[in-house]
């Protein structure tokens, strides 16, 4: 199926050939129509899980933060391997406009695990559960990376202490391609055409998440770029431009941006995760109404389901599909869904756009 996908995408873009490698933003569509109800909330949209040369990267801090900023990134969450370099030698702060945070990917002996708002390095190579301890004793945040890839998924079966996961990662993607028909697709089209040909729908990433929800866990779902820069054969496999698109977080914060907005929105879970290459995905809303205020956002607990509107905004029209407890509970399409909580439970929503996945948001817990 997912070689067909590479194939079909080679037959319908004839003649594309000499387009360019990397476009300078994201597709967009809205209509901007703006909701009724104001927010004290702003939003800011970046990537976070990204490589540098201070481990594996192909570029430095510095060239990555332009490649950012014409990309229309506020921040970017630097998480080189077993390492806070970055910050120990100044590259932590604003740069071309964006906000780099030197934040660090841990290697464990369960899997990878992101450590951000870490005041020092934790050490690598312990038992997944005893890293997760060490994350949360530090005042940091945790998160489970790319948990299903093959060579580097989560095999620890502990889980409890951390702040979430990805339930996206780009790498964890691409795996499930056949690698010949994507990098053909990259050098006869780039990497911006082709790459969004494999986006699939996190399936068994959404279904774990929604298992630990329902076992009472508060679990933030971030989106990880994993970016690289990679390349093999000369061919770019993953540019830090056409990643930066293709997975963001897009952040609720409170007052101006800085490194505590970033770091308390992704502890609240104000945030969602989005595919912009699909279609921008700012002005997006997930809220909690009571009379037509708003209780709540993506995040957020609220009590009391009794005269309560879960309501949806989207920038483009869509599909949508909002969950109680990991099953549909109402469907439209459009901009705009209206629905009336069933009863306390864990409430989310996906989007989709012409079949194609594109939002991910963070919970609304209604609670009794």
């Amino acid at each position: 199926m997912t070689v067909f996908k590479g194939v079909l995408a080679l037959l319908l873009l004839p003649g594309c050939a000499f387009l360019p490698l990397e476009s300078a933003r994201v597709p967009h569509y809205s209509s901007r129509a703006v909701p009724s109800f104001p927010l004290e909330f702003r939003e800011i949209v970046g990537a976070i899980h990204v490589h540098s040369t201070y481990s594996d990267g192909r570029l430095p801090p510095e060239a990555i933060a332009r490649i950012a900023a014409r990309q229309g990134l506020a921040f970017v969450l630097l998480t080189d391997h077993d390492t806070l370099r970055g910050r120990a030698e100044g590259k932590q702060g604003a740069r071309e406009g964006v906000l780099l945070l030197c934040d660090e990917e841990i290697s464990t002996r369960g899997g990878h695990y992101l450590g951000l708002r870490l005041p020092e390095e934790v050490q690598p190579y312990q038992a997944g559960a005893r890293t997760i301890e060490a994350v949360h004793a530090a005042g940091g945040l945790g998160f489970i990376a790319h948990p299903f890839t093959r060579r580097s998924g989560w095999k620890d079966p502990a889980m409890r202490g951390m702040t979430g996961l990805e339930i996206y990662n780009a790498r964890e993607d691409m795996e499930d391609e056949n690698l010949l028909t994507l990098g053909a697709g990259i050098l006869l089209f780039g990497a911006d055409l082709s790459i969004p040909a494999w986006l699939d729908r996190p399936s068994k990433t959404l279904a774990w998440w929604d298992r630990l929800l329902a076992d009472g866990q508060r679990v933030v779902a971030i989106g990880g770029a994993n970016a690289h820069g990679l390349e093999r054969f000369g061919l770019r496999l993953g540019p830090y431009a056409t990643l930066f698109k293709l997975v963001r977080n897009h952040l609720l914060i409170r007052g101006e941006l800085s490194e505590q907005a970033v770091y308390d929105a992704l502890e609240r879970g104000h945030l969602f995760v989005a595919h912009d290459i699909v279609a921008d995905a700012r002005g997006f809303l997930f809220a909690a109404l009571r009379d037509g205020a708003v209780q709540g956002v993506m995040g957020d607990e609220v009590r009391g389901a009794a005269g309560l509107e879960l309501y949806v905004y989207l920038p483009s029209p869509g599909e949508m599909v909002l969950y109680k407890d990991g099953r549909a509970a109402a469907r439209a399409r459009g901009q705009q869904l209206r629905a009336t909580p069933d009863g306390p439970g864990v409430y989310r929503l996906e989007a989709t756009r012409k079949g194609r996945p594109w939002i991910y948001s963070k919970p609304i817990y209604v609670l009794e």
